[in-house]
C-alpha cells in the first residue's frame, strides 16, 4: 500500500527554521512520504532520511523591477488583482507552485502567508476543480511579519492583510503559535486557527548548579534592531557584578551586532560576550552547558511583538535555564504557569535588573529545576502530536470541491 504524500512548503531559510524542521521530522517519523519545497542548498538542510527536498532559489529583483513591484503593491490597494500580479511576477513563487504539483501530494502544508498563493494554486484552490487540502501555518500574526523599515511595511502590509483575508479562508485548516494570536485572527478575520507552539525536541538534560559569583545570562536568536537587544545590555549593566551576558546571534541587520558590541563596551565593559550561533538541534545542550538564565526583554512595538511566544523561550526551558522576561503576556503565562522564571512589571531594563539582583544562586537553581520539569510537557513531541492529528483529519476528509 502506498504511503500518503505530504508536501511541506516554506519560503524561508530551512536550515535555520526550527519550526519547519520539526514539521518535517514529525511527518517523516509518522510514516508519510514527505517532499519539502523551500529555500536552501541540497545537503545544507538537515533533513531525515527518505525526505525529498526540492530547492527553490529566492529571486533577487533588479532595480527597475523593484520599482515596478512597488507600483503593483500600491495599485493593489485599489484593485487586488495587482497583488496577484506582484506575486506571480516573482519566478520563485511559480517554481514553488510547480514543484508542489510535481510532487503530487495528498496534503499541502504551507508555512506563512507568502506561501499561500503557491500552495492554493497547486491544490486547485485558486482556479477551482479538485482541491487537495491545504494546511496553512501562519506562524505569527502575518500582517506584522514584515521588515520594520517604514517604506517596506507601508507597501507590503496591505498585501499581507489581503492574503489572510482572501486566501486563508480557502485553506482546509490553519495553525498559529499562540492563543493571543489565534484570538486576533478570529476577531479580525473570522478564522479559527489551532495553536501549535514553537517547542523544541525533548532533550534529557541535568541541572547545572549556578556559581554564586558568576551568573551567566544568555540571549540567542536573530539580531534585529526592532528587538532593541541593547536594552538587555542595559539590564546586565544595572545588575550587580556577579551577572554577565552572552549573546549568541544570527546577524540579520547589517552592522547591528557590531553596534551592539560597541554599546556593550560603553555601558557594560567586560560583562558582555558574543559567541557563534549553533544549529537548532544543538541549542538546548549549548545553553545548558554555558548559561544559567535565559533573558528576553522584548519591547511591544506591534501586536506580534506584544503577543510573541518564540522558540527561544521554550529553548531556555528545554535547556534547564531560569527565565527572565518582561511582561509579554504569552511568554509570561508560560513562565508563571510553570514557575520557572521571573517576569518584570514593565519593560524598563532597571526593573528586570532589580528582579535579577534579588535572586540567590539557590533561587536560580530552583527555577532551573522547574524548567527541566516543564520541558517534559513543553516539547516538540507533544506539539507535533497535535499537528499529526490535524494531518490525519485532513487526509481522512480527502479532496473536496
Amino acid at each position: 500500500m502506498s504511503r500518503e504524500r505530504i508536501c511541506i512548503l516554506s519560503l524561508s531559510d530551512l536550515a535555520r527554521d526550527g519550526r519547519v524542521l520539526r514539521q518535517i521530522a514529525a511527518a517523516a517519523e509518522a510514516g508519510y512520504a514527505v517532499t519539502v519545497v523551500g529555500w536552501g542548498m541540497p545537503g545544507a538542510v538537515p533533513l531525515p532520511e527518505g525526505v525529498t527536498f526540492v530547492p527553490v532559489t529566492p529571486h533577487r529583483l533588479a532595480r527597475r523591477e523593484r520599482v515596478l513591484q512597488a507600483i503593483r503593491l500600491l495599485a493593489g490597494r485599489v484593485s487586488p488583482s495587482w497583488f496577484e500580479r506582484w506575486y506571480w511576477r516573482k519566478p520563485d513563487h511559480a517554481a514553488a507552485r510547480d514543484a508542489i504539483i510535481a510532487a503530487g501530494p495528498d496534503l499541502i502544508h504551507a508555512n506563512e502567508a507568502i506561501g499561500l498563493p503557491a500552495a492554493l494554486a497547486a491544490s486547485g484552490g485558486i482556479d477551482g476543480g479538485r482541491l487537495i487540502p491545504v494546511l496553512f501555518d501562519a506562524h505569527e500574526y502575518s500582517p506584522d511579519r514584515l521588515p520594520r523599515r517604514t517604506l517596506t511595511r507601508f507597501l507590503a502590509r496591505p498585501f499581507h492583510t489581503w492574503l489572510i483575508r482572501t486566501l486563508a479562508p480557502r485553506a482546509a485548516a490553519m495553525t498559529t503559535v499562540a492563543d493571543g494570536i489565534a484570538d486576533r485572527y478570529r476577531a479580525e478575520f473570522g478564522l479559527d486557527p489551532a495553536v501549535i507552539r514553537n517547542c523544541p525536541t525533548y532533550v534529557p538534560l541535568t541541572m547545572r548548579p549556578t556559581d554564586p559569583e558568576g551568573v551567566v545570562l544568555i540571549h540567542h536568536g536573530v539580531a534585529l534592531r526592532a528587538r532593541r537587544l541593547e536594552e538587555m545590555v542595559d539590564v546586565v549593566a544595572a545588575c550587580d557584578d556577579r551577572f554577565s551576558l552572552t549573546f549568541m546571534l544570527v546577524e540579520s541587520d547589517a552592522g547591528y551586532v557590531a553596534e551592539l558590541a560597541r554599546h556593550a563596551e560603553r555601558h557594560a565593559q567586560g560583562r558582555v560576550t558574543f559567541r557563534d550561533p549553533v544549529a537548532p538541534a544543538e541549542i538546548a545542550r549549548t545553553l545548558n552547558a554555558g548559561a544559567d538564565i535565559g533573558i528576553f526583554l522584548l519591547p511591544p512595538v506591534d501586536f506580534s511583538y506584544r503577543m510573541a511566544l518564540p522558540n527561544k523561550l521554550f529553548e531556555f526551558i528545554m535547556a534547564g535555564l531560569a527565565v527572565a522576561i518582561g511582561p509579554s503576556p504569552e511568554m509570561a503565562r508560560v513562565v508563571i504557569d510553570h514557575g520557572c522564571g521571573i517576569v518584570a512589571a514593565d519593560f524598563a531594563p532597571a526593573t528586570l535588573a532589580a528582579r535579577l539582583n534579588a535572586l540567590s544562586a539557590d533561587g536560580i537553581d530552583a527555577l532551573k529545576r522547574r524548567s527541566l520539569d516543564a520541558a517534559r510537557t513543553l516539547n516538540a513531541e507533544a506539539e507535533m502530536g497535535r499537528l499529526m492529528g490535524l494531518y490525519a483529519a485532513l487526509l481522512a476528509a480527502g479532496p473536496r470541491r
